[in-house]
């Protein structure tokens, strides 16, 4: 990934009139751990440039990021939006000002209920109208659109070198996802929407002092089904992910993060939930695996810095291996 232009980030940040004093010195450029952003840490405001890659229609993307923030800022488990440097020839992607959470990735398994628990203030948020709603978008059926991403990157399960039995495996999960989906149509209609963060993997939060965690990676959200976040953060590839706080769980440290969740959510989205707990956790699995196929092909995690991308290699080696796969379907029954 590109370095970030502290040169054009110091200028675009003196304009506005809280940091017109700024020095150049405060800006810090972090470690380079995410896919989709740069982070420059400025030292002394407790704040983070959160800068997007350049993208196609870069100023609406960054304007639906910072709405994100907006939305879900209510929850107090996720950063303060401060403010908002626009796109320009210097700044392709924008910038975001964010609070910068003072703590570290959280110590697993011990710390996994307290990411349950931050999961539930933010899904506890009452959505807005659904005519409201946008630029975030509602999936008309969120299921059906997990499945459309998964078949999506294993379009190009051919050029990922797995062993033809694991490709074989992966083609039998995909039919009962679809199965799924098709089965549970009318069910899953009923189900409440809730505002979602969707890549809800560990490394995605902070645990300040105290041992409160916080959501931090605001870019991906959507109004959704509560239970495919919840799911994907005690996925075996999603666990795997982070070099700073990788692990793995089991049953019970799983029981205690639903737990930290249920209890705050109410009864009416737990029951619901847990009823599709099990087919979502599997769904989920699958999503993110077939991401780990996209990786490896197109080498997006070649960008992180240093021991990130290594580690990020092997994480994707062990989620694509046979014996993995076969571990993980022996899991689902």
């Amino acid at each position: 990934m590109s370095r970030p232009d502290l040169v054009a980030l110091h200028r675009a940040l003196t304009a506005l009139p809280a940091f017109a004093e700024l020095a150049p010195a405060e800006l810090v450029p972090l470690p380079a751990k995410g896919l989709s952003h740069g982070h420059v840490r400025v030292k002394s405001r407790r704040v983070l440039l959160r800068i997007p890659r350049a993208r196609a229609e870069a100023g609406a993307a960054l304007a639906r990021e910072a709405e994100m923030f907006k939305r879900a800022q209510p929850s107090d488990a996720t950063p303060r939006l401060h403010g908002v440097l626009a796109v320009s020839a210097e700044l392709p992607g924008g910038a975001l000002i964010v609070d910068e959470i003072p703590g570290a990735n959280p110590k697993l398994p011990a710390g996994i209920p307290a990411l349950g628990a931050t999961l539930a203030a933010i899904h506890k948020l009452e959505p807005p109208a659904e005519a409201a709603r946008a630029p975030l978008e509602t999936p008309a059926d969120p299921v059906r659109d997990v499945v459309a991403t998964i078949e999506a990157n294993f379009a190009l399960l051919d050029k990922a070198g797995l062993d033809p039995k694991a490709k074989i495996a992966l083609g039998h999960e995909i039919a009962w996802a679809k199965e799924f989906a098709s089965a549970n149509e009318k069910r899953l209609a009923a189900f409440a929407r809730r505002l979602c963060v969707v890549d809800t993997h560990p490394g995605n939060f902070v645990v300040a002092p105290g041992g409160r965690a916080y959501f931090v990676d605001i870019e991906k959200c959507v109004y959704s089904l509560p239970g495919l976040d919840l799911a994907h953060a005690v996925t075996r590839p999603a666990l795997a992910w982070d070099a700073d706080c990788a692990t793995t769980l089991g049953p019970a440290d799983i029981d205690a993060y639903i737990r930290a969740w249920s209890t705050k959510v109410g009864d009416a989205l737990t029951r619901e939930t847990l009823a599709a707990m099990r087919p979502f956790r599997r769904l989920v699995w699958l999503r993110t695996t077939s991401q780990f196929v996209r990786f490896r092909v197109e080498g997006t995690h070649k960008a992180l810095d240093g021991r990130y991308a290594d580690h990020a290699e092997k994480a994707i080696a062990a989620a694509l291996d046979l014996a993995t796969i076969a571990d993980q379907r022996k899991a689902w029954g």
